[in-house]
């Protein structure tokens, strides 16, 4: 692997797919999730370590090349799948109001059951962490690997502070009924 731009046509369409994704990502982080007034430290440091840790993957989809136009087409396809689940899963909740990762307040307590809720508790970590992932295996950079592995299990522990709420709420009955007929991120699998 050598830095330099996109070479192929399969590393062209890497580099647009990644990009493209990761700009509807921020573009509703900013105008369908609700994000309160102050961050906690907490709060704010995950918010700016995403910052960065996005402009780093964007950067890489722009220096480094695939491992080969088979990695690329692999990747090309999670962060198409991404794409996908997250708009599927936007469009489900689009009369719902969402919180951010890490932020719990104000209290959502809404059970999401339909498109892709149907099946996953929390369609739109796991999208964010299919991107995460697309860059890493499509590059086989092992510097991307560990931040896109880092980006998943700020994911798992969300998702599982975000259930451990909605099960301590006033809809916690609804909500394990829910639960037990789901999976947490992985269809079969977790």
């Amino acid at each position: 692997m050598s830095a330099q731009i996109p070479n192929t046509l399969f590393e062209w369409a890497l580099t647009v797919m990644g990009g493209s994704t990761l700009i509807v990502f921020a573009v509703a982080l900013q105008n369908f999730f609700i994000q309160p007034p102050t961050l906690t430290k907490q709060q704010r440091l995950f918010q700016d370590l995403s910052i960065v840790m996005g402009l780093t993957h964007s950067l890489a989809l722009l220096t480094l090349n695939s491992a080969s136009d088979g990695w690329a087409m692999v990747g090309i396809a999670m962060y198409g799948g991404s794409l996908a689940l997250f708009l599927a899963a936007i469009e489900a909740a689009r009369r719902t109001p969402l919180t951010r990762t890490f932020v719990y307040e104000p209290r959502c307590d809404t059970i999401l059951s339909t498109g892709p809720y149907r099946v996953i508790r929390h369609p739109i970590y796991l999208s964010y962490s299919l991107a995460w992932l697309a860059a890493p295996v499509a590059m086989h950079n092992l510097l991307l690997g560990l931040a896109a592995l880092f980006m998943v299990g700020c994911y798992v522990a969300s998702a599982r502070e975000e259930e451990r709420r909605l099960a301590a709420g006033p809809r916690g009955a609804d909500y394990e009924r829910y639960r037990a007929g789901t999976w947490r991120l992985l269809p079969f699998l977790y």
